[in-house]
């Protein structure tokens, strides 16, 4: 097992030109990576998830060295491995489409590497009978049969062999339960989590499934623009998120956010735009000190955290208020409600049984104490 850390990296790609920009001067690179900063620590599973086109699959091709780097360095534990040859790196990959040769059966598929090496036909065998007992009976199955007759996920069993056959230092997976269905992802997505359990292998995993990140990581990285704006696990950066960006990207639905301004009352601390806001709590006290008083900030709620009124507590830190339905989405967990709240849209995820219709007035509430507070110009948290 290897802890990888990047430092500084920075990956550049050459914008294609059209026909007629041939030629110019001003053209400019497409930064992929800007100065990427990632730590994985020695056995753990980090789930790397983010908008498409943020650079997650060229972190993972520049850990893998599969692409070169314009700057920074790529460490396995504390050895720089930049001018080592991907062969040499020990990286087992998974990818979205499998990578299979076509025309090989799926044995000579898990082979063709130690072939390349002229391993013995005994231990080749060996190696293939090991991998079959770790994925289970299965895999066992589907060795004399080629990629072209086997379904989705038995391509994505076979490709998750013929990963670990090689005994990697470093498990490098990009989307591979995409173009599953959702039985096969799921039935694929236990046996990833019971493998990376035992065997305890450093594992970066590129998703957009946030219900995969979580199940499957050990910690989750945000990326945007080929930065990590924040790492953690999950209650980390779901409970305490560093900017509005991470908040509304991690949770489905995603964060409310409100446009109101600070002010200060005889009660204390309130925010108003078409809402009136009480922050009874000593949380919000450094609002004072950030002199933000009078100014617009925005405030953070999760759309599980509003509740039917009459389900809340009585207590001080509970905001109540009246909002119309706009659209009510009936779910497994409960109803999705679209809302309008003094000119504000809201969406609240609501546990109730009882029956709610667009065009209903409801009164709702959610707890101040949860709410997040965020600078209107930077996005960065104020309170959390």
């Amino acid at each position: 097992m290897a802890a990888v850390r990047l430092e500084g990296v920075v990956k550049k790609f050459k914008a294609e030109r059209g026909f007629f920009e041939w030629g110019r001067a001003n053209h400019t690179d497409i930064l992929a990576l800007d100065h990427l900063y990632l730590d994985i620590r020695e056995g753990e599973t980090l789930s790397v998830v983010g908008p498409s086109g943020c650079g997650k699959t060229t972190s993972l091709k520049v850990i893998a060295g599969l692409e070169t780097i314009d700057q920074g360095n790529v460490y396995f534990n504390d050895q720089n491995v930049n001018e080592v040859r991907p062969i040499d790196r020990r990286i087992g990959m998974v990818f979205q489409n499998y990578a299979l040769y076509p025309h090989m059966i799926s044995r000579e598929n898990l082979a063709f590497p130690f072939r390349l090496r002229k391993w013995p036909e005994y231990k080749i065998d060996e190696k293939i009978e090991f991998t079959c007992e770790t994925l289970g009976v299965e895999l066992g199955a589907l060795l004399g049969r080629f990629p072209k007759t086997l379904s989705a996920g038995q391509k994505q069993r076979v490709a998750l062999g013929r990963c670990i056959i090689r005994n990697p230092s470093v498990f490098l997976m990009d989307e591979p339960l995409s173009n599953l269905d959702a039985k096969s992802r799921k039935k694929t997505r236990v046996e990833i989590k019971r493998l990376l359990n035992r065997f305890r292998i450093t594992t970066v995993y590129v998703t957009h499934d946030q219900e995969e990140a979580i199940s499957l990581a050990d910690r989750i990285a945000v990326m945007r623009k080929g930065r990590i704006d924040q790492a953690g696990t999950f209650e980390e950066v779901y409970h305490h998120p560093v900017n509005m960006f991470v908040a509304e990207f991690i949770g489905d639905p995603p964060m409310n956010f409100l446009h109101l301004t600070l002010k200060k009352g005889k009660g204390g601390l309130f925010l108003e735009n078409g809402l009136r806001i009480p922050l009874p709590t000593k949380k919000f006290q450094a609002l004072k000190k950030e002199e933000y008083l009078n100014k617009e900030v925005i405030l953070g709620i999760r759309p599980e955290q509003i509740k039917r009124a009459e389900m809340a507590p009585s207590s001080p830190e509970m905001h109540r208020f009246n909002a119309l339905v706009e659209e009510a989405e009936v779910k497994m967990s409960g109803i999705l409600l679209f809302l309008e709240a003094g000119g504000h849209k809201l969406i609240a995820a609501i546990d109730s049984t009882l029956p709610i219709k667009r065009g209903d007035k409801i009164e709702l509430a959610f707890d101040t104490e949860k709410a997040k507070i965020f600078d209107r110009d930077s996005q960065r948290v104020i309170v959390s």
